[in-house]
């Protein structure tokens, strides 16, 4: 399963757009009909804390018409992305069990509609999302540029790329805000949003990306030297992805050391990635 950056956040008008990126996520999914054994799960071979991926499960389950309670099972997700840094991690790992789950109740294909509703609906039941993410998950499996109305849980348009482009991820070390978020200010830049949207369906991806980035560090309190150092650098966008703190650039070509240095000597992380078109394949069985 793919990682996933913000083109356009969704929380301001329900209306969003992300951009996939080769960090990828997988899960194995271990299923017990019959014995109330529970659920356990792990993330990257430790005990997860939360409901997120067992909902997923269980999700997967009743979308095949089966029961969920009649199943127990064993969920590790395993993950090249760091965690709650907003590179959509929820929403491939949804994906992710979603598919392991399918693939070990005997399927061999899957609807796209199905997996993505449970990610949605896993992402809401678990308060991990307020908008159900939609524009996250449909970046992580479908791949290329997603443009999505979470409000109707519908993608409006999906297109591929067509051709690699590197992505430099800046992961500060400061923490992120996104429990202050303050819901009915980032709603009276709808319209704003809206504009950026429209932006992402004529094809402007890195405006977007870029405007949308200083949206959400005035929401949010980040700084925008990240992004900004990336632009004056040749970056074709770069901003803020989802609720920080995570900064993404886009290159055409190779992006350069001396930004890598730069953001490296502020004490931030640094990840080397690339844009994908690949999609979400059905997970191990077990």
């Amino acid at each position: 399963m793919n990682g996933a950056v913000s083109l356009v956040s969704a929380i301001p008008s329900g209306r969003g757009a992300t951009l996939a990126v080769s960090l990828r996520t997988s899960a194995r999914v271990a299923l017990t009909r019959g014995l109330r054994r529970g659920w356990k799960a792990f993330v990257n071979g430790r005990r997860a804390v939360g409901s997120l991926t067992v909902e997923a499960a269980k999700e997967c389950i009743l979308s095949c018409g089966l029961d969920p309670s009649l199943f127990s099972g064993v969920i590790e997700t395993f993950s090249e992305a760091p965690q709650g840094v907003g590179l959509k991690t929820s929403s491939s790992s949804t994906l992710a069990v979603a598919l392991a789950t399918a693939a070990a109740l005997g399927s061999r294909r899957y609807d796209e509609s199905r997996i993505l509703m449970c990610s949605v609906v896993s992402s809401l039941r678990s308060g991990k999302s307020v908008t159900g993410a939609i524009d996250d998950a449909a970046s992580c499996l479908l791949g290329g540029v997603n443009m999505t109305d979470n409000r109707t849980n519908k993608v409006v348009r999906s297109v591929r790329l067509g051709r690699r482009l590197a992505v430099l991820i800046c992961v500060p070390s400061r923490r992120s805000r996104r429990g202050s978020l303050d819901l009915s200010e980032a709603r009276r830049l709808a319209d704003v949003s809206e504009h950026l949207f429209q932006e992402c369906m004529r094809g402007s991806y890195w405006k977007a990306m870029t405007i949308n980035g200083f949206v959400t560090c005035s929401l949010l309190g980040y700084s925008c030297l990240e992004a900004v150092r990336a632009i004056e650098m040749g970056a074709l966008g770069a901003g803020v992805t989802g609720t920080g703190p995570a900064v993404a650039a886009v290159f055409d070509g190779e992006p350069p050391e001396e930004l890598e240095r730069e953001w490296l000597s502020r004490g931030s992380a640094v990840i080397r990635t690339a844009t994908t078109d690949c999609r979400g394949r059905l997970g191990r069985i077990d």
